[in-house]
């Protein structure tokens, strides 16, 4: 049976469906675009891999350039293709008239090349990281970490994918041609003035974050790809500041999660609709043999919530005969039968997850996400409206706020104290344990890098780091909403 899921309990309604906006009006019956397909750049042989980031333009609303930023393109950057037990060398190059860190998000790797704000290159200056992969296969991805600025650069452009491969994932058969049946699909959310230039200010974010009204994929506004009429593997990744989605198909099609943050999941998992959080990426297969078009539509979770707190058991009869939204899709994809087609039936089966015994975890952390609306913790960035802190102390780039052992399991409970965050660690992947005080649904029992918590109750992870992080570079953990994290709401730690 399909298992879908999402963190919050509702009940859909034709007026919350109304709402769910993904095109703003002004723009809604123009031309749809293809989509865009970021270049691939094979990391694999060990040549590095040259990455400028800049200043560029990009035509999102038809007629209007926008002022963007990129990395080796005009807007997002390229997707890096590396693999398990190989070295990828990146050679970055700010050319920004401001610094610029960037984390690779997802990746099993010392404090000392992560990118974390510690790493900042300033204007001019080149960075040169050479990353060992020793993980799975999986989809990660690389973005702006720069201390107070990551929403911003973010939000105008510093982020792309990293998709890591090995012969384990390869052996399954699954779709694997980049652009034609693996399709990269970057959902953000953003907000344009009149003239077409991108809104952003992080002191007028309201307390969930910066939410754009309109939903970009790749860069493009309501996109269409054409793909081969059989399975077809999206890598879906919320880039998004703040907003959480609620994806499904205009049509309620069944499809299969496979993978999510950290690599394949032990089984597919069949759904109709599914919860992303900021940073959380995740792969998805549906089957289009029958011909017929898929439309994926991005609801806005909070337009579209009751207001009520909890686990989602399920989304009923969404699109239900005339009670159908009127809303456009945020990506159509369209069978094209000159495409050589992956018909394959999908594993029963994808890999095995070893979990630690429960004697092998030895200490136990506790983080509390806090808004503090009196602004009594200071962090120094000027909001003191509305500071953000975790465990009562905001983040200080001189502070070591936890040292953890080399190689050693430990459990982290985790929640906050208002409203719901996607609670990120860097150097790792872990395993869900319980998740607002409920157990781990079938599709995030996965290796993960990113956490939803809310208000009611506590989450939990069970982690080791296998890479030491030190006081000159160490790790972060953070509410992945952007403008959170730029507020304060992150602690440094190192390990060793």
């Amino acid at each position: 049976m399909p298992t879908p899921f999402s963190r919050r309990s509702f009940m859909l309604g034709t007026a919350a469906l109304a709402t769910a906006r993904m095109i703003s009006p002004a723009w809604a019956n123009t031309a749809r675009p293809a989509l865009p397909i970021p270049r691939l750049i094979d990391g694999t042989n060990g040549t590095p891999v040259d990455l400028v980031i800049r200043q560029g333009t990009w035509s999102f609303l038809p007629g209007l350039m926008t002022p963007t930023l990129g990395i080796t393109q005009d807007y997002l950057a390229p997707t890096i293709r590396t693999r398990r037990n190989s070295e990828l060398n990146l050679a970055y190059h700010n050319t920004l008239d401001e610094g610029v860190a960037i984390h690779g998000h997802g990746l099993h790797v010392p404090g000392v090349v992560d990118g974390g704000p510690q790493l900042e290159m300033p204007p001019g200056e080149r960075w040169s990281p050479a990353l060992s992969i020793r993980q799975p296969a999986a989809t990660c991805w690389y973005h702006s970490h720069t201390h107070g600025k990551s929403g911003e650069q973010t939000y105008r452009g510093l982020a792309g994918m990293i998709i890591i491969d090995d012969d384990e994932a390869e052996g399954l058969n699954l779709p694997n041609r980049y652009g034609i049946d693996d399709l990269p699909v970057i959902i953000q959310d953003r907000t344009f003035s009149a003239s077409g230039e991108l809104v952003y200010s992080l002191e007028g974010a309201g307390e969930d974050g910066w939410y754009g009204d309109t939903v970009t994929i790749n860069g493009a506004l309501d996109p269409v790809a054409a793909v081969p009429a059989g399975k077809v593997r999206l890598r879906l990744l919320n880039g998004a500041n703040a907003r959480f989605y609620i994806l499904t198909f205009a049509d309620n099609r069944l499809f299969h999660k496979i993978a999510c943050d950290g690599g394949l999941l032990e089984a597919p998992v069949p759904m109709t609709t599914m919860e992303i959080s900021p940073g959380e990426r995740c792969e998805i297969v549906v089957d289009l043999a029958d011909g017929t078009p898929a439309q994926l539509l991005t609801l806005f979770e909070d337009e579209v919530d009751d207001g009520e707190e909890g686990v989602l058991s399920g989304l009923i009869d969404l699109f239900a005969g005339s009670q159908a939204p009127s809303t456009s899709p945020a990506l159509t994809l369209q069978p094209d039968t000159r495409l050589p087609v992956n018909s394959a039936p999908l594993p029963d089966r994808l890999t095995t997850i070893l979990r630690p015994d429960p004697g092998a975890i030895v200490n136990t952390r506790t983080f509390e996400l806090t808004m503090d609306h009196d602004g009594a913790h200071g962090h120094g960035h000027g909001h003191a409206s509305m500071d953000m802190a975790i465990n009562g102390v905001a983040m200080d780039m001189n502070v070591i706020n936890e040292r953890v052992p080399l190689g050693v399991w430990e459990r982290w409970r985790i929640r906050s104290d208002q409203g719901a965050h996607p609670f990120h660690a860097h150097g790792c992947s872990f395993l869900i344990e319980q998740m607002e005080g409920a157990s781990a649904p079938p599709d995030q029992q996965g290796w993960k890098d990113t956490v939803v918590l809310d208000d009611d109750d506590w989450s939990e992870i069970v982690v080791r780091f296998d890479h030491p992080a030190t006081d000159q570079h160490p790790y972060m953990y953070h509410c992945h909403i952007l403008e959170h994290e730029d507020r304060g709401m992150m602690g440094q730690f190192t390990v060793g």
